[in-house]
């Protein structure tokens, strides 16, 4: 919060309908409304101010945060750690966690014996500079029986997909490649 206010409540009534940038003016309204009403006032000083992210894309921007988001609570054991794909499943596990709560964010749950419902993913393609996998494009499907991803990470929008595979192309890598 960068400034402080001053609102004035009014005992019964609902909520403080004015702010005020100094505590004198609050005071002066709530003398007026006090002989008004006939009702105690009180001059409220903000102290904190609240704003909820409502872009899905910037609230879930980690696994933590789709953990979070999705209220899981407890560490996973995908496979043992000296295992050579761990890396790799633990990639997968938080681009799925992640697609969930953007998925669900979005109110879609991708259905493939629907025909009708479009389903887009990232796709990639190696990069000799980039030493791996860069986004491509984004593809879909509505009506073709076949799924190069599956539904756990596919979205609603081609934008959405793409996002997906543009802000998290670390995590694909480290799932795509040995590394």
């Amino acid at each position: 919060m960068n400034k402080v206010f001053y609102m004035v409540y009014v005992d019964g009534e609902i909520t403080p309908t004015y702010k005020h940038e100094s505590k004198e003016q609050a005071e002066k309204e709530a003398k007026i409304l006090s002989e008004k009403l006939g009702k105690e006032t009180y001059i409220l000083e903000a102290i904190a101010s609240v704003l909820v992210e409502n872009d899905i894309t910037k609230r879930v921007d980690s696994f933590e945060k789709a953990c979070e988001y999705l209220e899981i609570k407890h560490a996973f054991a995908c496979c043992p750690s000296d295992n050579k794909h761990h890396k790799a499943m633990v990639s997968l596990f938080k681009l799925v966690t992640i697609a969930e709560a953007w998925n669900k964010a979005d109110d879609f749950v991708p259905d493939y014996s629907n025909r009708n419902q479009y389903k887009y993913y990232p796709w990639f393609q190696y990069n000799d500079k980039a030493a791996g996998f860069v986004y491509a494009h984004t593809t879909n499907s509505a009506t073709a029986a076949t799924a190069f991803v599956g539904s756990r990470l596919c979205f609603k929008t081609e934008s959405r997909a793409k996002q997906f595979g543009e802000q998290f192309i670390d995590l694909w890598n480290d799932f795509l490649l040995f590394r």
